[in-house]
């Protein structure tokens, strides 16, 4: 429950980070953004579920530029957004392949 003995790192089953993975907020417009809009706090909201290709809670940064339009409660996508994590493809793929 405390993990392993300090020599050595304990690894946590399959099931677990699936369980935790699920319960990550993602980013949603909290009322229409025109693209050029820099994102603030007073801008969004976070809730579940997150969604394929949505930034989530770990992603978000104050002062992102949005590339696109995004409606109001709309899930903002890594597309949508001015952000390195939109130019590294490697992170760009885990994103879209996450969530529901």
């Amino acid at each position: 429950m405390c993990g392993a003995p300090g020599t050595r790192k304990r690894i946590p089953q399959q099931r677990e980070t699936a369980y935790l993975d699920g319960l990550v907020r993602g980013v949603y417009a909290r009322r229409d953004l025109p693209a050029g809009h820099a994102l603030s706090d007073k801008d969004v909201y976070l809730a579940i579920p997150l969604q394929k290709g949505q930034i989530s809670c770990r992603e978000l940064m104050h002062g992102e530029v949005l590339l696109k339009d995004v409606a109001a409660d709309q899930a903002i996508q890594i597309d949508a957004i001015d952000s390195p994590y939109a130019v590294d493809s490697n992170l760009k793929a885990v994103i879209y392949q996450r969530g529901i």
